[in-house]
């Protein structure tokens, strides 16, 4: 063996859940994902690494272990939008990496906006106290798709584009995307700086 692989699992639920990840989490010998990526595949007996903050100890496992066993890594969403595939690439040739991409949570959020998304920018505020390139972004860009946190969630968002003058714009809210207790939310940003949403969303900003 000499690479690895990294899937996207989706939003979180099975129903996301791409077959040829699922046969791939079936073959390996190590599964490293978060919480809520290794409770998909909870009935498999394979060796489990949870993903943490501490990402050199991640890249350190998968260095001392790749060759000797099949390692799949999963990520939330598509690996190709703000996923750890990032990291590991600055670590590992390419060469030594299969990805398997996932329905990311903004993909499905469009689509549960009915919007198209080809022209839309993509911007996550995780980690990130800057807001300048989301002002940047919502008055040169028609759309944006955004993953929010919960230092950012979507009604604090909202309220600070309003101050900034952004009122005509609208916001669309897609919360616990794919899961039961998923809920949508469309209003314009005035409206959605007086809602309150839950840690596990994305927004999508976009005109009247």
């Amino acid at each position: 063996m000499d690479k690895f692989y990294v899937a996207g699992i989706g939003p979180g639920s099975r129903d996301y859940l791409l077959p040829i990840t699922e046969r791939k989490a079936e073959k390996a010998d190590v599964l490293i994902g978060g919480p809520r990526a290794l409770a998909l595949f909870s009935k498999l007996k394979k060796e489990k690494y949870k993903i943490t903050a501490n990402l050199a100890k991640i890249k350190n496992y998968i260095r001392n272990n790749y060759r000797e066993k099949k390692i799949l890594v999963l990520v939330s969403g598509d690996p190709g939008l703000y996923s750890l595939l990032n990291y590991l690439l600055r670590h590992f040739a390419a060469e030594k990496i299969e990805v398997i991409p996932g329905v990311s949570a903004l993909q499905l959020g469009f689509a549960r906006a009915k919007l198209a998304w080809q022209d839309a920018r993509f911007i996550s505020l995780h980690g990130s106290r800057d807001l300048e390139q989301l002002f940047e972004a919502v008055t040169e860009g028609e759309k944006v798709g955004l993953f929010t946190d919960k230092e950012f969630p979507p009604d604090k968002i909202a309220q600070h584009l309003v101050e900034q003058g952004l009122e005509d714009k609208r916001g669309f809210v897609a919360e616990d995307l794919s899961y039961s207790s998923e809920r949508t939310v469309d209003k314009n940003l005035a409206q959605l700086a007086d809602c309150s949403f839950g840690e596990l969303n994305v927004m999508v900003i976009y005109d009247e």
